[in-house]
């Protein structure tokens, strides 16, 4: 079982891939890479460690093989310095190339990266992206809408890469849905957020264009997994990265077909490489030809653990809880506040908007317990974008 992953991780730890603070300790036995049954005996890699150490401290990279230093946006914890190396780069356009050629990303696109400028990797990857295609493109540091209407309407831009709750905040305001509508964009290429079927309906009708979600996070390189024109489930090339879903409270492997944790490991010889790094995201894998014709797996993203709410021995995460409010036309953003057995929901609306029963109905029916819900004006959340939503308190609401 997984001996391709298994050679190519031996092979790493042979040249000395794993010389660093990080992994020395936790790799003692030899024999650790001969099967993926030792391979379980290595303990999983962890953020707070990343945290605890410094960029150079986690490569075995020479200067001369140096690609760039880029953070992370340090909206979970302190932010984190990576080193890239130039095979990092290499990978990462074959990556690129693979998802992107299918959306039909072009020399003669122009793409807009709307990309918040704390989000330092993302940013960075962004741009690549659109580069590795031979397009060019333009960026929007302070993606207001504002800003993104005065950038689509005064330059050509035929493809948006950006997190989700940026482009959706054109939404809020006829004008604005005007002036998307009206532009030459045809594409959003979306990452750094999950994609519910009620948030991807409200962006596709806003700007009037396909929307396409991508999987990435800072430690790899940005985005490693992408939806082909189907949008069912985001292939990622497993002759790159090989993906172990592990159960949260067993800490072991989950039959085939069931969510699991994901914890990554490498297989190229990469700057920071990542040797079962646990990611906290709950997922699922499909191994099943897409009905694109592509061979190559597919996640499906779930949530994360630290951003869901437990209701006895069910998982809520906010894509439940978005579903439900898109779906009676609730567009501005939420959070959810769990105290012992009562789950106070805050949504907000515009002054006028009503809260139908049918939908608190449903609400209280997803949690499961006792619910309330509180509104506020837009802008009253101040969400950030890319934190959590969804928390546990221990003061009484």
């Amino acid at each position: 079982m997984y001996e391709k992953e298994m050679d190519a991780l031996r092979k790493l730890y042979e040249a000395g891939k794993y010389e660093m603070a990080m992994y020395k300790d936790k790799i003692a036995d030899v024999h650790c890479f001969d099967s993926y049954e030792e391979f379980q005996k290595i303990p999983f890699a962890y953020k707070d460690e990343i945290r605890q150490t410094e960029a150079f401290e986690r490569t075995t990279c020479k200067k001369d093989e140096v690609y760039g230093i880029f953070s992370s946006s340090g909206t979970t914890g302190k932010k984190t310095y990576y080193v890239y190396s130039k095979k990092d780069k290499e990978v990462h356009e074959e990556f690129v190339n693979t998802f992107y050629s299918e959306l039909g990303i072009m020399p003669e696109d122009l793409g807009g990266v709307f990309a918040p400028i704390d989000t330092g990797v993302m940013a960075h990857t962004m741009m690549w992206q659109f580069t590795t295609r031979g397009a060019g493109y333009v960026n929007c540091p302070v993606p207001s809408p504002e800003n993104m209407v005065d950038l689509i309407t005064s330059v050509p831009v035929t493809v948006v890469a950006t997190r989700p709750d940026v482009v959706s905040t054109i939404a809020y305001n006829e004008e604005w849905i005007k002036a998307a509508q009206g532009s030459k964009v045809k594409k959003l290429i979306l990452g750094g957020g999950f994609m519910s079927r009620g948030r991807r309906k409200l962006l596709e009708t806003a700007w009037d264009a396909e929307v396409y979600n991508m999987f990435g996070m800072s430690e790899m390189f940005g985005p490693m997994a992408g939806e082909c024109r189907r949008k069912n489930g985001q292939h990622y090339l497993n002759q790159y990265l090989f993906i172990e879903l592990i159960d949260p409270v067993s800490k072991k492997p989950v039959k085939e077909g069931e969510a699991g944790v994901a914890v990554y490991s490498t297989l190229w010889d990469k700057g920071f490489p990542l040797l079962r790094y646990w990611t906290d995201d709950l997922m699922s894998i499909s191994y099943e030809k897409c009905a694109c014709g592509s061979e190559l797996p597919r996640i499906f993203y779930h949530g994360r653990l630290g951003d869901c709410i437990t209701v006895g021995d069910r998982r809520i995460f906010p894509v439940m809880l978005e579903e439900i409010l898109m779906s009676y036309g609730f567009i501005h953003d939420y959070q959810a506040e769990q105290y012992g057995q009562k789950v106070v929901v805050s949504i907000e609306k515009p002054e006028d908007a009503e809260i139908p029963e049918a939908m608190a109905a449903k609400i209280r029916e997803l949690f499961g317990c006792e619910v309330e819900i509180r509104t506020l004006l837009p802008g009253g959340l101040h969400y950030g974008g890319h934190g959590k939503r969804f928390f546990e308190r221990k003061e009484q609401a």
